[in-house]
């Protein structure tokens, strides 16, 4: 389920895992939840129990004070809830049993929970582990966008954790924004994700997390059910993960690309300590040119699942000349023409040659064959020439269906990883 509803994401959950997390969250002194009832009904007593405080909030004689720490413990029930529908996925569970592989107390949990349960479980008792592969995996989303970079430095590097000298790198990375308006405001985390081989194995990574207080903002909201304007200042967001086994680091920096380089200066000077040896590490380019003459794979790609790839939208840019650059959609009906059959007929030719029109960007859609006692499915990813993607947004499964379709239409080449050459499973799932 894409969208959060609390209702919804609590229904399924088994009533020892709701009473579980229940017990360890600051609003359970002020719930009023019969435990001994049936276990169908308990998800909806909760809801219930959560509304009557949202109600006493708006409509009961609380002084000030009261009502003020109500709600900022509604807000964090809310918070919390979707922070766990975030993370009630394949990708999270994968990362949830990657971390805690050594805690036999986390994995006979992981034995009888479902998605949703192991996120709260894991939100309840491994807090600290949750907010590490929060972070990681929103960074992951990030990969290949628009301000994301990828360097090379030296290997091996020590990073710090002293709190001071993080600060202070923090700080410095501030001033990049003073120009915008930015304020003096920071915080910083540090996660860790290492494995059991320890510091050396190339998975292990570190992961720098920033908030600088942004700029001035106007924002108009509701607060007690009265529509008002506040100004207020939201966290600009910069991440940084290094790699010791490689020498690889990643930057997610806003503000154009010598922001990624300064940004890396002062991580030298302040977290490791000494001058870094820049090398920048081009991203995979994607030849969507290949695309051009229509979506004719090179290889059967029903082995995989999959029933057919559309163009959902196409990007034509002229090359060598200045020209207008036009974006062509097609309907949503896989029975109708994807947009580069209707590029071509639009531009009356044959055939689209490099002398011509360049595909610099398109959406991709994905039809998978359908499973035994499930039905047909599909999913999309966004994609540009430069090799800025959405493929890190989809799910793991997805994530390789994705890759072995480019690499069937000639987009990319085709990839020597066993990992991503496995097989894929063909239980369809719905994106």
């Amino acid at each position: 389920m894409k969208v959060f509803n609390a209702r919804h994401f609590l229904r399924n959950v088994a009533a020892r895992t709701l009473h579980e997390f229940v017990q360890g969250h600051v609003l359970a002194p002020r719930l009023v939840v019969d435990w001994s009832g049936p276990d169908d009904t308990l998800s909806g007593v909760l809801c219930d129990a959560v509304e009557a405080l949202e109600h006493e909030v708006a409509t009961t004689d609380l002084s000030p004070r009261d009502r003020e720490a109500l709600g900022h413990d509604l807000l964090l029930w809310s918070d919390d809830l979707r922070r766990a529908h975030l993370m009630a996925n394949g990708l999270a569970g994968v990362e949830f049993r990657r971390a805690c592989q050594d805690d036999p107390d986390a994995l006979e949990a992981f034995a009888s929970r479902d998605e949703r349960e192991i996120a709260l479980w894991m939100l309840a008792f491994r807090d600290k582990i949750f907010r590490d592969v929060e972070l990681h995996l929103a960074f992951r989303a990030k990969t290949n966008g628009k301000f994301w970079k990828k360097h090379r430095i030296q290997r091996g590097l020590e990073l710090t954790h002293e709190r001071t000298r993080l600060e202070q790198f923090c700080h410095a990375v501030a001033q990049l924004y003073k120009k915008s308006g930015g304020g003096d405001g920071v915080h910083i985390e540090l996660s860790e994700r290492r494995c059991t081989s320890g510091v050396s194995n190339a998975m292990s990574s570190f992961q720098l997390t920033l908030y600088v207080e942004g700029p001035v903002t106007a924002l108009t909201h509701f607060s007690q059910s009265h529509f008002t304007r506040v100004t207020t200042r939201v966290a600009l967001e910069s991440a940084l993960v290094y790699h010791p086994a490689t020498g690889e680091v990643e930057t997610v920096v806003k503000g154009g690309a010598k922001n990624h380089t300064v940004m890396l200066e002062l991580f030298g000077k302040h977290v490791v300590q000494q001058d870094l040896a820049l090398e920048r590490i081009e991203p995979q380019r994607y030849h969507l040119n290949a695309l051009r003459d229509g979506l004719q794979p090179y290889e059967d790609w029903s082995a995989y699942g999959v029933e057919m790839v559309r163009l959902r939208r196409a990007r034509l840019t002229p090359v060598g000349i200045a020209g207008v650059s036009f974006t062509v959609e097609a309907s949503p009906d896989k029975a109708q023409g994807d947009a580069i059959r209707i590029a071509r007929a639009a531009l009356k030719v044959e055939h689209m040659f490099e002398a011509e029109y360049h595909l610099d960007a398109a959406t991709v859609i994905v039809y998978t064959q359908v499973a035994d006692g499930g039905r047909a499915g599909h999913f999309s990813f966004n994609i540009r020439a430069s090799g800025v993607s959405t493929i890190k947004n989809l799910s793991l499964r997805n994530q390789v269906l994705a890759r072995k379709v480019l690499q069937a239409l000639m987009v990319i080449d085709a990839e020597d990883d066993a990992a991503t050459a496995s097989p894929v499973p063909r239980e369809a799932i719905i994106v």
